[in-house]
């Protein structure tokens, strides 16, 4: 397993709001952003997690969500 695949592993087993705002950091930071591959990566395993979430989990990321895009 790549060290890639090892970080996006571990990054699977955060909770949604962590790995939210995980993804929103990485894209803030200069140096982590241009490293579009493992952007891509982050985003994918977040689009996986949310996709088996369950409605409960979906109504505190959303809540988590909107702080987050609204300061």
């Amino acid at each position: 397993m790549s060290s890639l695949e090892k970080r996006l592993a571990a990054f699977s087993k955060l909770p949604l709001r962590a790995q939210l705002a995980m993804i929103a950091s990485t894209r803030s930071n200069p140096t982590l952003a241009q490293n579009q591959e493992y952007l891509e990566g982050l985003e994918r395993v977040h689009a996986e997690c949310l996709q088996a979430s369950t409605p409960e989990q979906k109504a505190v990321y959303e809540k988590a969500q909107e702080k987050l895009l609204n300061g």
